[in-house]
């Protein structure tokens, strides 16, 4: 009986005949939701974000590559439109007349999100913490690459985050399914397209690899299914590469997007990049250094690109829960501030 008071107790927050604070300690685990994953003979753009904030992170996303594909000369809103009325015409029209009041507003909002063939670009929650998936269904307009390279060069200029939630931007040009055998097959059509043999301008590469709830394959073999195929006179940099292979395995789905600026732009790091460089080189050169005082921690000859790689890592963690924290720091002072 005891304990069975005490549990009542703690279920009613301190037993003052409040609500119960079930929720609160709910524990819900990873989003999920949309076709999970990277889906194959798709194109688009993985988005890292704050824990907990997939699905805002992925909004905002879809609204700031969606101004960024027409600024690089996308038409597909424009061509949906012009393509005349089609069944559910008259959701359309809604999203496009001009709000009355509150509730014709919304109303218009929910019409707009339900004429999906307005939109280049759409997200879905991956079902893994912090990663969002932003497919692009427009195979001829702008590439996810291009895209992502003009936000984060436009971050960096501006020295401003558009966005509240997002962290990363990792393109996606092709995919295939997360086997050695169809990496290989993959990788030697991204070296033919992207690293010619009888070229007088050599390239300078790297090639970047992550994982997120993947199969285990090994890491090196990975990198070495593509650095391997590449021909002289092209060459490896990992501390400046001129491109760089971008090599993403979600899931069961390996996507590769050979990009520019990568290490540059910090690894297309939109919240670093907003930064001050101040206080952008304080925090890299210490998260080196908490680096390099870990056990194991890279030193010496070789290990410049693999210091730069666990502190970018290092800081991106620090965001993806930064963001969290300083969420609930907010919602404790609205909290103290009501009571008061």
């Amino acid at each position: 009986m005891t304990g069975g008071n005490k549990r009542k107790e703690w279920g009613r927050g301190g037993g003052g005949g409040g609500k119960s604070n079930k929720k609160r300690f709910m524990n819900r685990g990873a989003p999920t939701g949309g076709k999970g994953g990277v889906p194959l003979g798709s194109r688009g753009i993985l988005v890292s974000c704050t824990n907990s904030k997939e699905t805002p992170a992925g909004r905002e996303a879809a609204d700031l590559f969606t101004e960024i594909y027409e600024q690089l000369g996308g038409t597909w809103k424009r061509a949906a439109t012009a393509a005349g009325p089609t069944a559910g015409a008259t959701d359309a029209d809604a999203a496009d007349a001009p709000p009355t009041d509150i509730a014709a507003a919304l109303a218009s909002e929910v019409a707009e999100l339900k004429d999906t063939a307005k939109s280049p670009l759409f997200y879905h929650l991956t079902g893994i913490h912090s990663v969002v998936y932003l497919e692009c269904k427009d195979a001829d307009g702008p590439s996810p690459s291009a895209m992502v390279l003009a936000a984060s060069e436009a971050a960096a200029a501006q020295q401003r985050n558009p966005t509240r939630w997002c962290l990363r931007f990792s393109p996606v040009e092709l995919t295939c399914f997360a086997s050695m055998e169809k990496i290989g097959e993959l990788a030697a059509k991204v070296v033919a397209e992207h690293f010619p043999a009888d070229t007088k301008k050599p390239i300078e590469f790297a090639v970047q690899y992550d994982a997120r709830a993947a199969p285990e394959l090994d890491r090196m073999a990975v990198i070495n299914a593509f650095a391997n195929l590449v021909p002289a006179p092209h060459k490896v940099n990992l501390n400046a590469p001129q491109k760089t292979i971008l090599v993403n395995l979600v899931k069961g789905t390996c996507g590769v997007a050979v990009v520019q600026r990568f290490r540059e732009l910090f690894r297309y790091n939109i919240r670093t990049l907003a930064q001050p460089e101040e206080e952008r080189e304080r925090e890299i050169n210490a998260s080196r250094a908490a680096n390099r005082a870990q056990p194991g921690g890279s030193g010496g000859a070789g290990g410049k690109a693999e210091q730069q790689e666990q502190a970018a890592e290092s800081k991106e963690e620090e965001q993806q829960k930064g963001g969290e924290a300083a969420e609930g720091e907010q919602a404790a002072a609205a909290t103290a501030a009501d009571a008061s």
